[in-house]
């Protein structure tokens, strides 16, 4: 017991006063703690808003918000109130807002009334409690810049949390970096001593929006140093941040010497509080996303060791450290999409483990007089607790999904000597990624209590390799994307990034990268893409864990795809919103419809945008980087973001940053799209085929082209512009990802299969001959058979495409395909999108014998009468599955029959499918689905002198098999 009274006479000292003045006896009623504090900056949004007094409040004092009046109010710069209902604890001491609607980069103000606790002496007579400011994390048009380190302003560092010897230096940025540019070193990020300029050795982990620079060794107190942030670093559009020092003076904590504490979860059954000031669950994560519903994770017994300053170097406050690489445990989660429908996916235990050393002080409640004595119940000291995460889970999937990095958590709480313990408790907000695709809040409530008895597990186990992407002797990866190599725990970054780890060719040559932390993952992600039909290899040869535990040395073997030459243009797969063609036949109340296709075809629904989702475009083809120019101007650049009036005339182009990808592109506007005006997005392609300025061009050197439907031929380049006029709609709560067909065969998307490019059957339909009419007879494919079990030659139709998706929330009695319904479902809402399909060879005999490619086949999904295309994943006998049926044309806009025509044009078809939700090894979600029953086809054919007839077709049942996959979860480019 004799460290733990000591830290109760540390607390005694924190709380004494330095100006000789006696102190209080019995601290005046009032607010006692509050999270977010005041003026804190960087708040997630759905953060948990509380606020905790030493009395009970009155609950009928919280009335209705009419901006700053009202109980209990969060209010917004414009002086609107927040639409969200507080809620009282069940001690009636706290109200907090579980589920604030907040906006991003919003500074907020919280009102408390008096007439909500009539006691308290410390609520403002007039002006809000506090205020605060929420994260914003979307990509910008303008210059990066430094919003704040440590908390505080760059100017002055420690306005918010001084500076210590042990301290992690945290950054905040206005917008996210380029993780390619961030990296310890001249012009990017340095950190060295003032005097000498001598370097000092730091990792350095990016993520997003934050930067964490975490010194190897505690810096000296007392010595000016200095942050130098190059113009090297870039945010994701290729900006450069503009050269910024921070200078900073580390506070002496340690003074007489350091003293060990060790630190454990506290239990139901410990001394201490049995209530939490937070007016919730104690060392639970509660998370809420509409995806996965509401969900909660128990934080398991756990120790961690810390560092105590010398109690009278600051004068007061008391620092303290928890050393990186020290462990959390929490129960896992067992995964259900909107809380209802299993997936098959359970995490284990989730592990959390600090990537830096995490820390911070122990100081006087801000909301007491300087000269009050802490007691326990009205004037608890402060804590403040800066983290940087590495959360990953036991389960080898559930891990492959979960694992992520979570840099500049800052908790705040309070710390009372109780029951012959000190008892810390600290609240924090946490964005924890979900399944890949979006981020769930996640608000923590952390009671730790000293233990001197509690022993710090040691680390004994080496880390393993658990799975990688790509996978290992694969050819498939995309040159744009980076390396994922997902391990059990953590690794030490400084020692893979020291040629740990390293990305060759298969020859040997050195490929430049830079290695990112993900929590138990890391991404090797190269400096510039990789070529096409390239073998590579990474070499993990230096692999441990931060206590130094060492895996054997391993490989990993794979290459990038062929990509032959081929002068067939570039067009779109997909676009968000809207559909992936020229439009033509539009009229007041529809945007038009394909140019190409038949006059009957459907005309489109008006297209609508969500005020929180990107314009995306994804291309059959990789397209000329140099080409993909963001319009500055009405009417200029190969891609044209604009506001426009009610006849279709540009006011302005949209501020946003345009990500360039691979075989893609996204803008993100600066604002949400504003509900109810009026925009265009618009993809120029030339009146011809030559690659012009301000025209998007592809790797036939030649202008792209968007009227698929008028051919996709070479000599088909350019044709009419993709121009789709939408309105910005209120924001969505859907959580919207693009799936991709893969893998897929035809690479260079000519419509045809090369000799080197590999057949996927993962993504490919199976067409057969079943009969002719007329004068047709003697029907059948040439050349590859789709199904070689059956006794005739099947047609293989090879399948490229992608598909926006948005999965909504959890919705009952679900009507499916056929009219059975399914008590519980999440609606998939599909935009209007294309497959394409390689060519098969068709011979028949119409008088005469013909032979002819059909040439890329066209599937355009089709809209249903007042809505959008929508499957549901449902629970089928225990595991989630995707239903839905299409309405598709089908197209051959390239075939021709010699002295003949056909009708393959807007062929009406019917398709039901149906099939699985996985998750890959990797992590990724993969849909599969095929064809419940036959699919019909049949192809008319007109020959001179009235000869004529069918040929009788179907897609086989089973055999047109679709996999749509997420982007890599963590080393998709950016």
């Amino acid at each position: 017991m004799v460290v733990t009274k000591r830290w109760l006479v540390l607390a005694l000292i924190v709380a004494a006063c330095g100006d000789g003045t006696p102190p209080l006896q019995t601290a005046e009623p009032g607010v006692v703690f509050t999270y977010p504090i005041d003026h804190q900056i960087d708040v997630p949004l759905g953060a948990r808003i509380v606020v905790t007094f030493s009395d009970p409040v009155v609950e009928s004092a919280l009335g209705t918000c009419n901006g700053s009046s009202g109980g209990f109010c969060l209010v917004a710069p414009d002086g609107s109130a927040v639409i969200a209902t507080p809620e009282v604890s069940a001690d009636k001491k706290s109200v907090a807002f579980t589920a604030p609607l907040m906006k991003p980069g919003t500074t907020y103000q919280l009102f408390a009334s008096a007439v909500l606790a009539p006691t308290a002496t410390n609520l403002p007579a007039s002006g809000p409690l506090l205020s605060f400011t929420t994260r914003t994390s979307q990509p910008k048009s303008a210059v990066p810049s430094l919003v704040a380190v440590n908390g505080g302003e760059p100017a002055n560092p420690t306005s918010m949390r001084p500076m210590f010897e042990s301290s992690t230096i945290r950054l905040v940025f206005s917008e996210p970096l380029d993780p390619r540019t961030v990296v310890g070193g001249a012009n990017s990020v340095e950190l060295v001593e003032q005097a000498t300029g001598a370097p000092v050795a730091a990792t350095v982990i990016a993520q997003g929006i934050h930067v964490a620079i975490d010194p190897v060794d505690d810096l000296t107190a007392g010595t000016t140093y200095e942050l130098r942030l190059g113009s090297a670093i870039r945010d994701l559009g290729g900006t450069a941040l503009g050269p910024t020092t921070v200078t900073l003076v580390p506070d002496n904590t340690k003074g007489a010497g350091t003293i060990a504490q060790v630190l454990r979860t506290k239990g139901p059954s410990d001394p201490g509080p049995a209530t939490t000031r937070a007016g919730t669950d104690a060392n639970v994560i509660a998370l809420d996303k509409p995806l996965i519903g509401k969900e909660t994770v128990t934080l398991q017994p756990s120790t961690l060791a810390a560092e105590l300053g010398d109690p009278k170097a600051l004068g007061g406050p008391i620092a303290f450290t928890i050393r990186r690489g020290q462990r959390l445990a929490a129960t896992g989660l067992d995964v259900k999409l909107g809380g209802q429908i299993p997936v098959g996916l359970s995490t284990g235990d989730i592990q959390i483990e600090l990537l830096t050393d995490g820390g911070g002080r122990i100081y006087r409640n801000p909301y007491q007089k300087p000269d009050q004595r802490p007691e326990n119940d009205r004037a608890p000291l402060y804590v403040d607790l800066s983290l940087d995460l590495a959360i990953y889970a036991v389960d080898p999937l559930g891990n492959a999904v979960l694992a992520q990095t979570v840099l500049g958590v800052e908790a705040t709480g309070t710390a009372v000597a109780t029951d012959g313990v000190l008892a810390i408790e600290s609240v924090a907000s946490i964005e924890m990624g979900l399944l890949g695709v979006t981020e769930a809040p996640s608000n923590l409530v952390l009671q730790l209590i000293t233990d001197p008895s509690a022993t710090p597990p040691v680390d004994t186990t080496p880390p393993a390799l658990v799975a990688t992407t790509p996978a290992d002797g694969t050819a498939e990866h995309e040159p744009g994307d980076g390396i994922e190599l997902v391990f059990d725990e953590p690794i030490d970054l400084d020692r893979a990034r020291a040629g740990g780890i390293t990305l060759t060719t298969s020859a040997g040559a050195s490929i430049a990268a830079v290695i990112e932390s993900h929590g138990s993952a890391v991404v090797v992600r190269p400096t510039s893409r990789l070529p096409y039909s390239t073998s590579f290899q990474v070499t993990m040869s230096d692999i441990a864990d931060v206590a130094g535990n060492a895996m054997p040395g391993q490989t990993l073997a794979f290459s990038t795809p062929t990509l032959f030459s081929t002068g067939v243009p570039l067009t779109a797969l997909a676009t968000h919103p809207g559909v992936p063609c020229a439009l033509t036949a539009a009229s007041g109340g529809s945007p038009g419809r394909c140019a190409g296709g038949l006059d009957s075809d459907d005309l489109y629904h008006p297209f609508t945008l969500a005020a929180n989702e990107p314009v995306e475009v994804v291309f059959s083809q990789p397209p000329i980087p140099s080409t993909i120019a963001l319009g500055t101007a009405c009417d200029t650049g190969s891609v044209r973001i604009e506001e426009v009036d009610a006849i279709g005339t540009c006011i302005a182009t949209v501020p946003g940053t345009l990500l360039v990808r691979g075989r893609s592109l996204q803008f993100v506007p600066d604002e949400p799209w504003v509900v109810g005006r009026r925009y265009r997005a618009a993809l120029i392609s030339g009146g011809d085929g030559s690659c012009n300025g301000g025209e998007i061009c592809g790797i036939n050197g030649g202008a792209a082209s968007f009227d698929p439907l008028n051919g996709t031929e070479s000599g088909d380049s350019g044709g009419g512009a993709i121009a789709l006029a939408f309105v910005g709609g209120e924001p969505s709560a859907s959580t919207y990802l693009v799936a991709e067909a893969g893998p897929y065969t035809d690479i260079n998307a000519n419509g045809f299969l090369d000799g080197g490019e590999l057949r996927r059957d993962g993504n490919r339909a199976a067409l057969t001959i079943t009969g002719t009419t007329g004068s047709v007879s003697n029907a059948r494919f040439e050349g590859e058979d789709c199904l070689p079990a059956t006794p005739e030659v099947d047609g293989c139709l090879y399948l490229q495409g992608a598909m926006p998706v948005e999965l909504g929330e959890v919705t009952s009695n679900c009507p499916l395909p056929g009219g059975a319904t399914a008590p519980a479902c999440i609606p998939v809402v599909l935009g209007a999108q294309a497959m394409f399909g390689t060519s098969v060879r068709l011979t028949a005999s119409v008088g005469i014998s013909i032979s002819t490619d059909t040439g890329t086949n066209v599937l355009r999904i089709r809209e249903p009468t007042g809505g959008a295309p929508t499957g549901f994943i449902i629970d089928k006998n225990g595991a989630p599955t995707m239903v839905l049926a299409l309405d598709l044309y089908m197209d051959a806009p390239d075939m021709s029959i010699t002295l003949s025509s056909h009708d393959l044009h807007s062929k009406p078809l019917t398709v039901s499918l149906e099939g699985p939700v996985d998750f890959l090894p990797d992590g990724r979600i993969a849909i599969g689905a095929s064809n419940l029953e036959d699919v019909p086809v049949e192809v008319n054919i007109d020959a001179p002198l009235g000869i004529g007839g069918s040929v009788q077709m179907i897609l086989r049942r089973g055999e047109m098999k679709l996999q749509l996959v997420s982007r890599p979860l963590r080393g998709a480019e950016r």
